[in-house]
């Protein structure tokens, strides 16, 4: 009888980080229910002291626990500086380390930064690696204005990430794009298999009941057209932009309510509409955890995507579309923003602007306007139908389990 392969899952995050829990962990999870699961897994993650697990959540690790799952907790060192992040660095070189000699020579990341990290481990360690998720953060840095291409920060940054590339065994990430770059630009060897980023399709299933309490709860009338952003103003979001965007729609239809679900405080938030004259009775502000966050995509009518253009951005896969095309939600983006903005167009289930400028706004409203007045119901389920195609559980799970494949057979 074979021994499973032996897999550490590094992840440079908390577990309950709501960007693992509501993506990556899908697939992790569906493997520890699997009485036949053909793969042992440890798990490295960096928790954070201001988030101690709840009671439910350590109920949740004895779980997985009991299904099989290892995990080594590693404290994460608050600070963007070099120092913190070497530590950070060193500590998890020295789980993996101790995990190699028990025999783990399989290495599974998500995103860029874990990637570049568990690179650094598995090339002296003779590991295989599967750089999952993996987009040119260094980039997204240069686009957003958070570090300049002569920063240090960058420069090691985009070197590891080329490098990663080029070692790793398997990569996954959700746009052409990033296929062209890796495998046509980098000439990287690795299998490569194109993942969106997954939807949790079954939480986003449209309630009617849901969305009158949740209307009812927050004081929004049932005729409203409620416009909705579920996100942080700022480094690689719109900011000012973002409330003017709104102030220009709200001047084309009074009609008009936005609801906001951020982990910015109400007085920030207050702040920034403030500059662009929205009065604090046109918007509503919501602070919630992810358990919760599925009913105000419910009491919505039209999303939107808070994401600048800029050369790095088509590599982006955004899982707020997955959760908004699941729900029911078409949506407002930008061109040039993963293949997001094409699905938008081709799909019919949303609408494309240059930027969030005047001009683009006001032009866009008439587009926006005919989603709002179709049949909710039927463009509700055209929504989900494509949200399914394109970012549905079932349909990537094979996908991701075809990429540990990869990672593991014999060459």
């Amino acid at each position: 009888m074979h021994e499973k392969p032996k897999i550490v899952i590094f992840l440079y995050n908390r577990l309950f980080d709501p960007l693992i829990q509501s993506n990556f962990w899908l697939y992790i999870n569906d493997f520890l229910k699997d009485a036949n699961n053909p793969y042992a897994f440890h798990l490295i993650t960096y928790e954070n002291t201001e988030f101690p697990l709840t009671s439910e959540q350590e109920e949740l690790v004895a779980l997985w626990r009991a299904q099989g799952l290892k995990w080594t907790p590693l404290l994460w060192h608050q600070g963007s500086g070099l120092k913190q992040k070497f530590i950070d660095l060193f500590n998890g070189f020295k789980a993996v380390s101790k995990l190699r000699l028990k025999g783990y020579n399989h290495i599974v990341t998500l995103g860029s930064v874990a990637g570049t990290y568990a690179y650094t481990y598995a090339l002296p360690l003779r590991m295989r690696l599967f750089l999952y998720q993996f987009e040119p953060h260094s980039e997204y840095a240069i686009d957003n204005g958070m570090w300049s291409e002569d920063s240090k920060q960058y420069k090691i940054s985009h070197y590891l990430e080329r490098k990663a590339a080029l070692f790793a065994t398997t990569i996954a990430s959700g746009t052409v794009f990033m296929q062209e770059r890796v495998k046509e630009v980098w000439c990287s060897k690795a299998d490569f298999i194109r993942i969106p980023t997954v939807a949790n399709d079954k939480k986003f299933i449209f309630n009617q009941a849901k969305r009158e309490e949740t209307r009812k709860s927050l004081g929004i009338a049932d005729d409203a057209w409620v416009l909705y952003y579920p996100g942080k103003f700022g480094d690689l979001y719109y900011k000012e932009e973002f409330a003017w965007m709104y102030k220009w729609l709200k001047e084309e239809e009074p009609r008009l309510h936005l609801l906001i679900v951020t982990p910015h405080t109400d007085e920030e938030v207050k702040v920034l509409f403030d500059s662009a004259e929205v009065d604090v009775s046109d918007y509503t502000v919501v602070h919630t955890t992810y358990d919760e966050i599925h009913k105000y995509h419910f009491a919505s009518d039209f999303a939107i995507i808070s994401v600048p253009p800029g050369p790095s951005k088509k590599f982006i896969s955004n899982i707020k579309v997955g959760e908004y095309l699941c729900s029911g939600l078409p949506f407002l983006i930008t061109r040039g923003v993963s293949e997001d903005y094409i699905y938008a167009e081709e799909k019919d289930v949303g609408v494309v602007v240059d930027n969030f400028v005047k001009e683009d706004v006001k032009k866009a409203w008439p587009e926006i306007k005919e989603y709002l007045l179709r049949d909710q119901d039927k463009l509700r389920q055209h929504c989900r139908e494509v949200g399914l195609e394109y970012r549905g559980f079932e349909v990537l799970n094979k996908k991701f389990k075809s990429a540990l494949v990869s990672l593991t057979k014999h060459k």
